[in-house]
């Protein structure tokens, strides 16, 4: 008896996790097979001018000779009722954009539905575990904001879609050290380093608050006691060695081949 109740529930448990891993399986999107060979700029939803396709290919190719990383562009004609969250981050997986262990994979997504109609869930950006550092949640919607929707407001998708790649681009060179000042397909990035990641406008106001602050101090300070003090009050607060020295916010100072087999935590950012 009690050997049949134990066949039961061991059928019912079986019975009960398929059932649970078809369900699981059938609620995930369905995305684009992988490309073969793989492509860097995969224009599903027809939104592309061949010329841009071409230097953001060129670009691609040279990023990830030069930095291990794979910087990928999809657009599609929707996402099957699936919110881009969830379609990306299926995308991003089923690929394996980036190396296997560094994962250092990006995908911008465009969803062409939505971008016509201006509604939220057009487009997003999905970093790789191994590049959320060097592109945060905060800056991947910065790139959004202020590269890829300026030229959609405009109705020119292409425009925003390749700003926003070389943007993104950039931000790679840039955690990778790459030097992009010289010629080469990697040269177009140049204009591109670091715009938009200054201190932001109450940064500034703030820190001219505190220099005047400490300024101040150490002028009451050097009238109230100029002989008994064995230093400068500058020495103090703010000369070599204090709490503001240091270098300052403000001073000058071939193929793509095969994706990698990366994986996302669903880091970056959609609009």
């Amino acid at each position: 008896m009690k050997r049949k109740i134990s066949l039961r529930v061991l059928l019912s448990l079986t019975l009960l996790f398929v059932i649970c891993f078809t369900v699981s399986a059938a609620a995930a999107p369905t995305v684009p097979p992988v490309p073969v060979p793989a492509r860097s700029v995969n224009d599903f939803g027809d939104m592309m001018e061949d010329s841009s396709i071409e230097k953001m290919e060129s670009t691609a190719v040279a990023l990830k000779n030069a930095s291990g990383a794979e910087l990928v562009v999809v657009t599609v004609e929707d996402l099957g009722g699936y919110t881009i969250e969830e379609y990306s981050l299926e995308l991003f997986r089923k690929w394996g954009l980036g190396d296997k262990s560094e994962n250092n994979g990006v995908l911008l997504l465009v969803n062409k539905e939505n971008a016509l109609s201006g509604k939220s869930g057009r487009v997003r950006i999905e970093v790789g575990y191994g590049l959320e550092g060097a592109i945060p949640d905060g800056k991947a919607g910065r790139i959004l904001d202020d590269y890829v929707l300026p030229s959609w407001s405009s109705g020119d998708f292409n425009e925003g879609i390749y700003q926003g790649f070389m943007a993104l681009a950039s931000a790679i060179a840039e955690e990778y050290e790459i030097d992009v000042s010289g010629e080469g397909d990697l040269a177009a990035l140049d204009g591109y380093q670091s715009r938009g990641e200054g201190l932001p406008l109450w940064g500034v106001f703030a820190a001219v608050i505190i220099i005047l602050f400490v300024s101040y101090a150490n002028y009451r300070i050097a009238r109230r006691f100029p002989r008994r003090r064995s230093r400068s009050s500058f020495d103090r607060w703010g000369g070599p060695g204090g709490p503001f020295s240091g270098g300052g916010g403000f001073g000058g100072g071939g193929g793509f081949g095969g994706f990698g087999g990366g994986s996302s935590g669903g880091g970056g950012a959609s609009r």
